[in-house]
């Protein structure tokens, strides 16, 4: 009873800290590796050896995490590029740490005038560093929390913010099952562009995830942003006004691996807003879908991403993990 308590008190707490108006940093919502990105971009509750989800969910930390490192990458939409890196130690006791960070470039972006003449071009770029910690207060919960230093440049403009994160995480050994509630990216932007403040993309999660006895696969579903009921757009793809069934099901994204335990994964993932906003009229384009793969070799592990966004605009995302303990192989 004194879990469910604790846990009853955590969401409705962090629902009630739910921002709405105009949001900044909405890279700190991109998938944090590949291996979230195959699995629909939005997953919370894969607990295992992976430490770049502790980025999105610091309550996931655990001693198979222990001296592991991430890196991902991707060529991100219109010629954007993303990365995050992530390390993770444990203190022994239940107290675990991890250090992290992520980066966006925009690339080259034409300046232009009021006229709309060109005039040279300028940068652009995201960058958000971070250190977590959590504690296994019993054998199947887990608490924790999470710091980010963010920093923004558009050409001369710059801000900068403080942003946490903060999780909880219910493992259950025997029957294989992760359920998480997380809220991400609440926090203070003290330094705006142009004396305008302005909200981080404040967001509420909660996931499950279950590794099935009868054969080696593990389910994912995730409803992410729950701090606000309506997150779709006004019109579907037919111009017709979205209906209550569709902007439930806007929240939820759901993934599938298969080998979850093994050294080879494969994985399956599809996010139900991505797909609907995405789609095209009286066209198959698969938006929302997204699938990739895991290989270990020896101390390393190599993941892949391919995310289908549209018939023009695809993401392609790699991650590289290394085993950093002397007591593995």
């Amino acid at each position: 009873m004194k879990k469910i308590v604790i846990f009853s008190l955590f969401l409705s707490g962090i629902v009630s800290y739910a921002q709405s108006g105009r949001n900044v940093y909405p890279f700190l919502n991109i998938p944090v590796s590949a291996r979230q990105a195959a699995l629909g971009g939005d997953a919370i509750t894969i607990r295992d050896y992976d430490v770049s989800f502790a980025i999105a969910n610091p309550s996931l930390l655990n001693k198979d995490s222990d001296k592991q490192l991430s890196v991902n990458g991707a060529a991100y939409l219109a010629d954007s590029k993303y990365g995050t890196i992530a390390f993770a130690k444990d203190f022994e006791n239940g107290h675990m740490a991890t250090i992290n960070a992520r980066y966006m470039s925009y690339g080259d972006i034409p300046r232009t005038d009021d006229s709309g003449f060109e005039n040279g071009n300028f940068t652009a770029s995201d960058v958000a560093v971070g250190a977590g910690y959590a504690y296994q207060f019993e054998e199947d919960w887990t608490i924790g929390g999470g710091i980010n230093f963010i920093t923004s440049k558009i050409d001369t403009y710059t801000s900068s913010a403080i942003g946490g994160t903060l999780g909880v995480t219910y493992h259950n050994k025997k029957s294989k099952e992760v359920i998480s509630v997380v809220a991400r990216n609440f926090g203070y932007q003290f330094k705006s562009f142009n004396g305008t403040r302005e909200n981080l993309p404040f967001r509420v999660d909660l996931g499950y995830t279950k590794i099935l006895k009868a054969i080696p696969l593990a389910i994912t579903i995730t409803a992410h942003d729950l701090q606000q009921f309506d997150i779709s757009s006004d019109y579907n793809v037919n111009g017709q006004e979205v209906n209550v069934g569709r902007k439930i099901a806007d929240h939820f994204s759901i993934g599938a691996e298969l080998f979850p335990e093994k050294g080879f994964n494969i994985r399956l993932g599809y996010n139900v807003k991505r797909g609907n906003e995405l789609a095209v009229a009286d066209q198959r384009n698969f938006s929302g879908l997204s699938g990739g793969f895991g290989i270990k070799i020896a101390k390393f592990r190599i993941d892949y991403a391919h995310v289908r966004y549209h018939n023009s605009s695809n993401v392609n995302q790699i991650g590289i993990s290394l085993d950093l303990s002397r007591n593995r192989y």
